[in-house]
C-alpha cells in the first residue's frame, strides 16, 4: 500500500514540475521574460507626462 502512495506523490510532483516548466516555456516564447526593466521605465515615463494633481 505504501508503494502506491509513494507513486502517487511522485506523479503529483512530476505534474507540478511539468506545469511550472510549461509556464516558463510559454512565458519565454511569448516574450514575457524579455526586457523586464522596460516596463519599469515605461511606467516612470508615463507618470512624468501627467500634470501634477493637487
Amino acid at each position: 500500500m505504501l508503494e502506491y502512495l509513494t507513486l502517487g506523490e511522485f506523479i503529483v510532483a512530476a505534474l507540478m514540475v511539468l506545469a511550472a516548466l510549461s509556464a516558463f516555456v510559454w512565458g519565454a516564447a511569448s516574450g514575457a521574460l524579455g526586457n523586464v526593466e522596460g516596463v519599469k521605465h515605461r511606467v516612470l515615463e508615463a507618470e512624468d507626462d501627467e500634470p501634477p494633481r493637487f
